[in-house]
């Protein structure tokens, strides 16, 4: 038994040794599959500042919602402030006219005015008639 294991000692041996080329290979793909983790330590560094800067700008977005529904509101009364505008266009045109109108009639009344006057002083002559 002592002789056995004399004899396969050094064959154990020579099988390890055989295996130290794999090993060195595994241990070489280690090494460059964990290059990277002292960039990924160095990178989760600035995950606190990260988080920080993604709640502001979530606050910041939040706006939009708000202004989207009123862009909304305004895209909904396009139709109405076209027409409006279309209106409005007609406007000064509308108050010119209004404003000769206006002149017409003023000298209309102005004329049945004078033509009133001499039934007014007529009227007054009548008999149960007061001065005023």
């Amino acid at each position: 038994m002592l002789f056995d294991r004399a004899v396969s000692l050094p064959l154990d041996l020579l099988g390890a040794l055989r295996e130290l080329p794999a090993i060195a290979r595994a241990t070489q793909r280690m090494s460059e599959h964990t290059e990277v983790l002292g960039e990924v330590a160095a990178a989760t560094r600035v995950l606190p500042e990260l988080r920080r800067e993604m709640t502001r700008v979530a606050e910041a977005t939040e706006l939009i919602a708000v202004m989207d529904t009123r862009m909304a509101t305004i895209a909904d009364a396009m139709p109405v402030l076209v027409e409006v505008q279309g209106h409005l266009a007609k406007l000064p045109e509308t108050i010119d006219q209004l404003d000769a109108r206006i002149t017409e009639l003023s000298v209309l009344l102005g004329g049945l005015q004078d033509s009133l006057e001499p039934l007014g002083r007529i009227a007054r002559r009548l008999p149960g008639q007061r001065d005023h």
